[in-house]
This record gives C-alpha cells, sequence and structure tokens, in this order.
C-alpha cells in the first residue's frame, strides 16, 4: 500500500511540473514563446528577444521577464495544447 502512494504522489509531482515545451506562436507568428525544461523560456516580438522563466501550476504556465515592469503573464493549457493568454492571444506549438 506505501508503494501504490509513493508512485501515485511521484506521478502526480511529475504531471504538474511539466511544463511546455518548444516553440510556441501566434498565429501571425509575431509573439513566439521558447519554454525550456529547466523552467528558463525567451519571449520574441517583433524580432526582440527577451530571457524568462516560467512556472507552471495546474493548467496555468506563468512566464516572469526578469527586470521588467510588467505583471507576469499567465497562459490557461488548453486541452489541445496550445496556450491562450491575455487580450484573445492564443499560442500553438511550432512544428520542428
Amino acid at each position: 500500500m506505501r508503494n501504490l502512494l509513493i508512485v501515485t504522489l511521484v506521478t502526480l509531482l511529475a504531471a504538474c511540473s511539466q511544463g511546455p515545451r518548444g516553440t510556441y506562436s501566434d498565429s501571425a507568428q509575431l509573439l513566439r514563446y521558447t519554454f525550456e525544461a529547466d523552467g528558463k523560456a525567451s519571449v520574441s516580438l517583433l524580432g526582440q528577444v527577451q530571457q524568462a522563466r516560467y512556472v507552471r501550476e495546474g493548467d496555468t504556465v506563468t512566464v516572469h521577464v526578469p527586470g521588467s515592469e510588467g505583471e507576469p503573464v499567465a497562459f490557461t493549457v488548453n486541452e489541445d495544447g496550445s496556450l491562450q493568454g491575455p487580450m484573445g492571444v492564443r499560442l500553438e506549438q511550432m512544428k520542428p
């Protein structure tokens, strides 16, 4: 019973901590977020790139841009894996 509890807990923690991987873009490809496995991200808007960090909690991915005066940006992970952001921004994973 104890082993089952440990396996279940480890599985849940791994599922909750997994964030998006790869590059996501809006339909016009003007805005891009690239997510790395270690919680690092880069944000590109009209060719300007800023380094960032992200955290996934449940179905929310929150991106923090260090040194930015703006608030963190929160995205909802949709069932199809796309990211829904503020002001109607929808990011879809780009194919390699």
